[in-house]
């Protein structure tokens, strides 16, 4: 029996585009942008693999398809929820300053509706490629992050409407009648919603109670291609059917489940999709308009990131993360392409014009991780332009302490350091970006202001020259690098302590002058090593040694080499050995009592060497010395002996 014609076709491009996946890769070329190239090459303006795309193209609907309610299935109401008042605002500005934008730009050459098409085509962002440059980057959980990951999300959604606004631009469906067409599109949005909330959930629930593993992945691509198909029926694309679908299940409890099972499914298919676009792209054109493509290319790129940049800024967000966060977005997103056929299908757009958008849009993914990776510095830099006038209005905000601390960040961590700091009566001022936990704290009584920690302006406002320390809980490894550079030209010798997530950054950190950098990725490493063992009945103070030790090795915490003293000169035996201090509480047992009626040195190992009473420090303190509440003795001793020591002190033991 002969193979069908397809087939040799699809092995072809199916390893083309894995060869261009591999290669790509190693330039950080994002994965859609080869799956495109690949269908360049073997498409009908190619190698010819492929002679006619429109079997391709029937899969590829499959493939978009699955992809859409795989999105639906993992898009983040909660997310959006949190974020919710500078994702809408900024979102809705950023959509609708990008349309305006380009009605402008092109009304000497296009109708406006051909210019607002246009524009909204321009206005969406490629969440896939972001979310991955985000990830690798570890700048997910960042502020400039956390704004780009709901502005996209947003984006996603937004593309229901602007599929049904697509027939209006085009003349097929009246102005006059975009009161029924909404009407109908609510009412198919409530059809799908209602089978998807209420029908699918039982459907997977009966499925899933049958112990049977691939009758629940069948289900599940039955609810994707199902709701697709009624949506379809219904008078809406099959894609934004599919979309809605994957949403209102994503709150189910299957929702974890069906993704996992229908991504495999989803990626091989979904890659035909971008591949037939590829097969899309006359390369022989291109070429031929490549100025022009060029040109249009920068164009997308400048207008999405100023129109972003200021759609942010206006909401309130830091001008730092504002400008971060907008060129991070100045790509041309996955969805762009669904709105840009459906055009192409209704003619507002000629043959030409889609190649050369065509062309420009994959241009615009390629230089994606560049303009991830400069984004920071250009935001440093403008931030730096604008930060005079901003300074002046801080400093004269913030009070004038001594003897500080300076907190970065108010988030948990932020809030753990300000808890500790105010019962030990330690005095502390917080800088915060995020206008919301300003407010609350203040509201609670906090020392908190609004401030970028990587100006110098507002660590000169903070008294970073009079402060005692700088602690950095934040999870934005570029500010906390701008931070320690800024405050390091300030003050050559406050203490900076620093929390980062993994091991080089703490390097890197530490390079630039940080005091301590504390890694995640090995304090949490610890805390389940340390679990584990006293699960093996390990005692608890060879935990603490053995993971003094590991801390003391590891890379991960590093210590800036003091200045050189007459110290240097002693040997590294003497200078090297570890001097613990304890202070005594209310309760502890060591309280009313002499030096020599505790005796350290001979039930522990750990000698006194000096103690300091009020503001009075003592060294070589006498035997008959007694010790009360608040005194604070200095421990010669290795691990062992000090926790010996502290427990001596505290219960007698």
């Amino acid at each position: 029996m002969p193979a069908h014609p397809l087939l040799p076709a699809l092995v072809l491009t199916y390893a083309l585009a894995l060869l261009f996946i591999v290669v790509l890769a190693r330039v950080r070329i994002p994965q859609i942008v080869a799956l495109i190239a690949a269908g360049v090459v073997a498409g009908p303006f190619g190698f010819r693999f492929v002679r006619t795309p429109e079997d391709v193209n029937t899969l590829s609907e499959i493939g978009i398809v699955l992809l859409l309610f795989t999105v639906g299935l993992d898009f983040s109401l909660g997310e959006i929820r949190r974020i919710w008042k500078t994702v809408l605002s900024g979102g809705t500005l950023q959509i609708v300053g990008t349309a305006i934008a380009f009605v402008l730009l092109l009304a000497p050459m296009e109708s406006w509706r051909v210019g607002l098409f246009v524009g909204f085509f321009v206005g969406l962002s490629s969440t896939a490629i972001v979310l991955n440059e985000l990830s690798a980057r570890n700048q997910l959980d960042a502020p400039h992050g956390r704004l780009m990951v709901g502005i996209l999300l947003f984006q996603d959604l937004c593309i229901v409407g602007l599929l049904l606004l697509v027939p209006i631009l085009s003349g097929r469906t009246p102005i006059s009648a975009i009161p029924m067409v909404l009407l109908r599109a609510l009412v198919v949005i409530g059809a799908v919603a209602g089978v998807s909330r209420f029908v699918l959930p039982k459907l997977l629930g009966i499925v899933s109670r049958s112990g049977r593993q691939e009758a629940f992945t069948l289900a599940v691509v039955l609810a994707s291609i199902g709701t697709a198909w009624i949506s379809s029926l219904l008078g809406i694309s099959m894609a934004l059917g599919a979309f809605l679908g994957g949403l209102v299940l994503a709150e189910s409890e299957f929702s974890h489940q069906a993704f996992a099972d229908i991504r495999p499914l989803r990626d091989i298919l979904s890659g035909l999709f971008f591949i037939s676009l590829g097969m899309l792209v006359d390369v022989t054109l291109v070429f031929r308009m490549l100025p022009i493509v060029l040109a249009v290319t920068m164009t997308i790129v400048l207008v999405k990131a100023v129109v972003a940049t200021g759609a942010l800024w206006v909401v309130a967000t830091p001008l730092r993360v504002a400008v971060t966060a907008g060129i991070g977005l100045s790509q041309i997103g996955e969805f762009s392409f669904i709105l840009g056929r459906a055009g192409l299908d209704l003619g507002l757009l000629s043959p030409d014009e889609w190649q050369i958008l065509l062309a420009a849009s994959i241009a615009t993914m390629v230089l994606t991780p560049t303009m991830l990776a400069i984004a920071p510095r250009v935001a440093a830099w403008v931030a730096g332009a604008a930060r005079h006038v901003a300074s002046a209005d801080l400093q004269s905000e913030m009070p004038h302490l001594s003897d500080h601390v300076i907190i970065v960040g108010f988030g948990l961590g932020g809030q753990l350091v300000a808890q500790a700091l105010r019962d030990l009566g330690v005095p502390y001022l917080i800088l915060e970006l995020n206008g919301a936990t300003v407010r609350r704290g203040r509201r609670d009584g906090e020392a908190i202001f609004f401030g970028d920690a990587t100006s110098p302006d507002a660590l000169r406002g903070a008294g970073v020259e009079r402060a005692r320390a700088i602690v950095a809980v934040i999870s934005d490894p570029h500010a906390s690098a701008h931070l320690v550079i800024a405050a390091r030209a300030l003050s050559p010798t406050v203490p900076i302590v620093v929390r980062t997530r993994y091991r080089a950054e703490a390097d890197s950190l530490v390079r630039m002058g940080t005091t301590v950098a504390v890694a995640e990725e090995l304090e949490a490493s610890l805390e389940v090593l340390a679990q584990l063992l006293a699960r093996l009945d390990v005692p608890g103070n060879a935990i603490e040694v053995l993971l003094d030790g590991f801390r003391r090795d590891s890379t991960a915490i590093r210590r800036v080499r003091a200045p050189t003293s007459p110290l240097e000169a002693l040997p590294p035996e003497i200078r090297h050995t570890p001097i613990a201090s304890h202070q005594l509480q209310a309760g502890d047992w060591a309280i009313g009592r002499t030096l020599a009626d505790i005796n350290l040195r001979a039930t522990t190992g750990a000698l006194v060497i000096a103690i300091r009473q009020g503001t009075r420090h003592r060294p070589s303190p006498p035997a008959d010395l007694r010790v009360d509440e608040g005194t604070v003795l200095y421990l010669l001793g290795d691990e062992s002996d000090v926790l010996l020591a502290r427990r001596r002190l505290t219960a007698g033991d």
